[in-house]
């Protein structure tokens, strides 16, 4: 069951809704933090996209299609003659339609409400966009989970009287990155059972699911140098990917020697793949792709303390929820 499956049944969710649906898409949360504080809600676990980030599925989960389709493949990677970054920039994305649009539904993104790209735009077409907060405000919740919900909460009760789908995007993802899946994470989801329970009660279909979940990282400088004199000795242009997975764009002829340069110098803190052996589309993956396998995996970001875009179970494992209707 992956990401990719959520556009049939929240199709399904607006078809058999009594008074409509709210969806939480809850950016960052683990399936096993989603069943320790969900508790009011059959939980089931769904796979998120190859690499497990939030450019690549959440796009997955909107339009139904792989990457292969809608050419994300992940953060940072090929488009044209050199990199673009997915989120911040402005990549070409094939115009696919989404179950939002499909459903004229109203969204509370938030942070994505204030993104200018061609990755936000894909995501939001065709909804009724709710404006954002101030970005000082939401940097300010994205710092303290239960604040977090508690204003995603105000925001949607306000909205709920003239929508019959509600599309709310909850960023604990910017949190978890600093500090882990913390005391603050499970209060602030148990909150927000509590309130899928109140409206479930007062006749909604509720339902929630994340793009990826995260894991502790301390990568190690040496190898994180290493990293860079392979860009720099053997590559095109920069590398691309995501966090926990990272793939190089070889220079001409240099193909499996980087492949084998890399798999030596990471050793068995990765595992190294061609980019077609994992389903990654090309030329915008690079053809070496680098898995990690220990917390000592050069990430691309070394400051933060957790990070996805791997294959282990705790990344790619997302909750599917759902709070019964109450007749």
């Amino acid at each position: 069951m992956s990401l990719a499956e959520i556009p049939s049944r929240l199709d399904h969710a607006v078809k058999s809704a009594n008074r409509g649906v709210i969806v939480l898409a809850v950016d960052g949360l683990s399936s096993d933090v989603a069943e320790q504080s969900w508790l009011s809600a059959s939980v089931s676990t769904l796979s998120s996209t190859v690499p497990s980030t939030s450019a690549t599925a959440w796009l997955t989960a909107l339009t139904g299609v792989p990457a292969d389709v809608h050419r994300v493949p992940g953060t940072v990677y090929r488009n044209g003659s050199g990199l673009v970054h997915a989120v911040n920039g402005t990549p070409a994305i094939p115009e696919l339609p989404t179950v939002l649009q499909r459903h004229g539904a109203t969204a509370l993104a938030r942070e994505l409400d204030l993104l200018e790209g061609t990755w936000a735009q894909a995501l939001l077409r065709g909804c009724t966009r709710i404006p954002a907060p101030p970005r000082h405000k939401l940097t300010a919740q994205a710092e303290d989970p239960p604040l977090l919900v508690a204003n995603v909460v105000a925001d949607l009760d306000k909205a709920l009287p003239d929508s019959r789908f509600l599309w709310t995007y909850v960023n604990i993802d910017d949190h978890v990155h600093r500090h882990g899946y913390d005391e603050s994470v499970h209060e602030a989801m148990l909150r927000l059972d509590a309130h899928a329970s109140r409206w479930a009660a007062e006749g909604w279909t509720v339902v929630a699911h994340s793009d990826h979940g995260l894991v502790p990282v301390d990568p190690d400088p040496d190898l994180v140098e290493a990293w860079e004199a392979i860009v720099r000795e053997e590559c095109e242009i920069p590398s691309g990917g995501a966090g926990r997975l990272r793939w190089l764009y070889p220079k001409q002829d240099r193909l499996e020697a980087v492949f084998d340069r890399v798999a030596t110098t990471l050793g068995t803190t990765a595992t190294v793949h061609h980019a077609a052996d994992l389903g990654l589309p090309q030329p915008e993956t690079g053809p070496v792709v680098a898995v990690a396998a220990s917390p000592r995996f050069p990430v691309p970001d070394p400051s933060v303390a957790y990070e996805h875009g791997g294959l282990s179970p705790e990344e790619i494992n997302v909750p599917w929820a759902v709070w019964q209707t109450v007749e």
